[in-house]
C-alpha cells in the first residue's frame, strides 16, 4: 500500500442536492396548511449499488380531475398500500406491448425515462486518482464529491443542456468504477486528466465493467510500489541458507528513498506491505515453506510481536527466527505468538531488555513453543525429547481385549444366535417373541464415522429418517417421537427398514465382537419382586449387508447393538428385550482383539470354571480366587465353607 499523503479539510460541496433543478422552491413561512414535502432515501439497486438515476415523479396539475392520480414507478416489484389492483388504461397496455415486441419508436419521451435503465446500452468508466486527492479524508472517502464533479464538469465543457447523470459506482481499490450512459460516459471521459482536490484523474473505458472484490487492479502507483518491494526481497534473500534477511530495515536506502520511515507512513505499514508481497510470489503453502525456513528480524527496534504479526500469518512454518537486538522488554510483549509459530526449533532474543527484565523468560518460552530446541544459543530441548513427545501427542486406538461374555446359563448365546437369524428373516415374528408393550427400540446413524477405504460409502436415505442421533437431534420432542415403543410400533418400523444379510454367527464368529454380562434391578413383569430382577445386557458389533428398496443393490455396513435382556412376563417367552439400540456406520473392519497371554490364559479358564461350578458372579468368584493365592481347589474349597455367608447378590439369578 503507498503512504497516505497528509490529510486536510474536507473538501465542501458546492451545492446542496445532486440532479435536482438549481430553482427549488423554498417552503412557504406563512402560516395555514402547505403540502408536505416528501423526502426520498439514497436508491440502491438490486446489485447493492448506489444508484444516481433520478425518481420518477407525477405533475399534479396533469392528473385528470375524475380520476385518483397515478405515478410512473421504475421497473421492479411494486409495493401496495391498498388490496385493490390497479386497471391498466388502454394506452398504458399498448406502451407495455410495444415495449416487450421491441417497437420503442411510438413510445413517449415521459415512458422512456421510466424504463430507461432496461433499454439504453451503459458505458462503465474507471477513474483513478480519488485515493490521492484531499477528498480522501471525507466522509465516506470523498466519493460523493468526486461524482457531483464529475457530472458538474462533463456538462460545463460543452455547455450541453441536458444534465449529465451517473447511474452507478462503486469503489475498487484505488480506483472508482461508474456506469452512465452511453452518451453521458463520451462527456465524461473528456475530464480525463483534470485536477480534483488537488490530484489529477485518469478516465478511461472499463470493457470488463466492474471486476469482483477479490480481482481488484492495483493503480499505477501501487505496482511501482510493489516492484520495488520485490526487489528489495529479491536483495535480501538467500537462496542457499533460505533465509529471508530483514535485519535493520530502517537503514535500507531503497526503503528510505520509498519514505517509508517519514511522514504518516509506519514501519507497521512497512511490514505488512513486504509480507503481502511475500505471500503472492508462492503459489501453495508447501512452496512457501520449501523457500523460506529462515527469517531475521533482528536490529529493528521492535517492541512488541504486535508491530510484526504479519509475520506469523505469512510464514507460519518457520523453523528459525532471529528477533535480537529489539526492544522486547518483557513476556506481554511476545504474548500474541504464544500459540503460534508451531515449528520453531530455533529463537533468538540476544540483546533484549527481557534477558535482564524478566531472567527466567526461557523456562516459560520453552512451553509456548513445543519443538523449540534452541533459545537465545542454550539448547531447551533435544530431538530425541521433541520426536517423543510429538509421539505422545498423537492420539492412540484403544487397545481390543477382546470380548467379555460372561452369560448365564447360556441364555445370552441362544438370544444373539436366534436374533440375528430371525431379523434377517422374519422380523414379525421376531417382535412378536422377543417384545412386549414395555420394549422400547431406536436407530443412530452416525455419517461422520471412519469407513474402509476400499468400500464405497453407502447411502442413508432408507434410514435417516428414523434416526435418533443425539448430537444431530436436540430437541426433546423430535428425540421422543423417534423412539419405538411397544411391539407394534416396532414391527411397523422394522418393515420400513431395508432387507438384510447377517454374517452367519457360529461359522464366522471373527466378524463380530459380543459383551454380554450380568445386570440387576430390572423391572419384574410379574410384579412379584419390588426391588428387581437380574437380567443381562448385550452389545453386538458387527456388520451387514443390506438392500435398496426397489433395487437390487446392495450395501456393506457396521453397525452396533445393545440389548437390555430380562425375564419374560408370565404366560409368554422366558427372555424379552427391556431396550433395544441399534447404531449404524459406514463398513470398517472390526479391530483385532489383543491376544491374551499364556500367563493369563489359566487364570481367565479358572475364573470361567470356578463361575460354571459355584454360580457365583465373576466379580466373586475372583475375590475367591484371590484369597485361596488363584489354587483352583483351594478356592472351590473356600467356597464350599463359607456358601453360606455369602450375600445373594454374589450369585447369578437364572432368568
Amino acid at each position: 500500500m503507498a503512504p497516505m499523503g497528509p490529510k486536510k479539510g474536507a473538501i465542501g460541496n458546492n451545492r446542496g442536492t445532486r440532479n435536482t433543478p438549481a430553482s427549488t422552491s423554498k417552503a412557504s413561512t406563512r402560516g395555514g396548511i402547505s403540502k408536505r414535502q416528501s423526502t426520498r432515501a439514497a436508491k440502491i439497486d438490486r446489485d447493492g449499488d448506489f444508484s444516481m438515476e433520478p425518481s420518477v415523479t407525477t405533475n399534479s396539475s396533469q392528473s385528470h380531475p375524475r380520476r385518483p392520480k397515478t405515478v410512473a414507478a421504475p421497473p421492479g416489484p411494486i409495493t401496495r398500500s391498498s388490496t385493490r389492483n390497479p386497471r391498466p388504461t388502454a394506452k398504458a397496455q399498448q406502451i407495455i406491448q410495444r415495449v416487450i415486441n421491441g417497437d420503442t419508436s411510438q413510445v413517449s419521451s415521459r415512458t422512456r425515462g421510466s424504463l430507461r435503465d432496461n433499454i439504453v446500452p451503459t458505458v462503465t468508466l474507471k477513474v483513478e486518482g480519488l485515493k490521492a486527492s484531499r477528498a480522501a479524508s471525507n466522509q465516506g472517502g470523498g466519493l460523493k464529491e468526486l461524482l457531483v464533479f464529475l457530472e458538474r464538469k462533463a456538462q460545463s465543457i460543452e455547455q450541453i443542456q441536458r444534465h449529465i447523470r451517473i447511474r452507478k459506482s462503486q469503489m475498487r481499490g484505488d480506483f472508482v468504477y461508474i456506469t452512465a450512459s452511453k452518451e453521458d460516459a463520451q462527456e465524461i471521459l473528456k475530464v480525463n486528466n483534470f485536477t480534483f482536490a488537488g490530484a489529477a484523474l485518469h478516465i478511461t473505458e472499463a470493457p470488463e465493467g466492474i471486476p469482483n472484490r477479490d480481482s481488484t487492479p492495483l493503480s499505477s502507483t501501487a505496482l511501482e510500489i510493489k516492484e520495488q518491494l520485490r526487489g528489495v526481497l529479491s536483495s535480501r534473500y538467500d537462496v542457499n541458507s533460505k533465509l529471508l534477511d530483514l535485519s535493520t530495515l530502517g537503514e535500507d536506502p531503497c526503503l528510505n528513498q520509498m519514505g517509508f520511515f517519514s511522514g504518516e507512513s509506519t514501519p507497521e505499514k512497512l511490514f505488512r506491505a513486504l509480507m503481502a508481497v511475500c505471500d503472492g510470489l508462492f503459489k501453495t503453502a508447501q512452496a512457501k515453506r520449501d523457500a523460506v525456513v529462515s527469517i531475521s528480524l533482528a536490529g529493528n527496534n521492535v517492541d512488541d510481536v504486535v508491530q510484526v504479526m504479519a509475520l506469523a500469518d505469512t510464514f507460519p512454518d518457520i523453523a528459525n527466527l532471529d528477533l535480537s537486538r529489539n526492544q522486547f522488554k518483557d513476556l506481554k510483549a511476545l504474548q500474541k505468538w504464544r500459540h503460534r509459530l508451531r515449528s520453531l526449533e530455533t529463537l533468538l532474543l540476544n540483546d533484549n531488555p527481557i534477558e535482564i527484565a524478566s531472567p527466567n523468560y526461557k523456562a516459560e518460552m520453552v512451553t509456548w513453543f513445543p519443538k523449540l530446541l534452541n533459545l537465545s544459543g542454550t539448547q531447551v530441548r533435544t530431538p530425541e525429547q521433541v520426536a517423543a513427545a510429538v509421539a505422545a501427542s498423537r492420539p492412540k486406538p484403544i487397545p481390543q481385549s477382546g470380548p467379555d461374555f460372561r452369560d448365564i446359563g447360556g441364555v445370552g448365546e441362544s438370544f444373539v444366535t436366534d436374533f440375528l437369524s430371525m431379523y434377517d428373516t422374519d422380523r414379525r415374528s421376531l417382535a412378536a417373541k422377543y417384545y412386549d408393550e414395555q420394549s422400547t427400540f431406536s436407530i443412530a446413524i452416525n455419517t461422520q464415522s471412519p469407513h474402509a477405504p476400499n468400500v464405497p460409502l453407502p447411502t442413508w436415505g432408507s434410514y435417516i429418517r428414523f434416526s435418533r442421533n443425539h448430537t444431530k437431534i436436540n430437541h426433546p420432542p423430535a428425540r421422543q417421537q423417534r423412539l419405538f415403543t411397544g411391539v407394534n410400533q416396532i414391527q411397523a418400523l422394522w418393515q420400513q427398514l431395508p432387507p438384510t444379510h447377517h454374517p452367519n454367527l457360529p461359522t464366522q464368529l471373527d466378524k463380530y465382537l459380543v459383551d454380554c454380562h450380568p445386570i440387576h434391578g430390572l423391572a419384574d413383569p410379574a410384579g412379584h419382586n419390588p426391588q428387581g430382577v437380574d437380567g443381562m445386557i448385550m452389545t453386538i458389533h458387527g456388520e451387514f449387508e443390506d438392500q435398496e428398496p426397489g433395487t437390487t443393490k446392495t450395501a456393506k455396513r457396521s453397525f452396533s447393538r445393545t440389548f437390555v435382556l430380562g425375564p419374560g412376563a408370565p404366560g409368554r417367552n422366558p427372555v424379552r428385550v427391556v431396550s433395544d439400540m441399534l447404531s449404524l456406520q459406514a463398513f470398517k473392519h472390526i479391530p483385532t482383539p489383543k491376544q491374551t497371554t499364556a500367563e493369563n490364559q489359566p487364570k481367565e479358564q479358572m475364573l470361567l470354571e470356578l463361575c460354571k461350578q459355584t454360580r457365583m458372579t465373576p466379580e466373586y468368584s475372583r475375590f475367591c480366587l484371590d484369597g485361596a493365592n488363584w489354587n483352583y481347589d483351594q478356592a472351590l474349597a473356600s467356597f464350599h465353607e463359607k456358601k453360606a455367608q455369602l450375600p445373594p447378590e454374589a450369585f447369578v439369578t437364572v432368568m
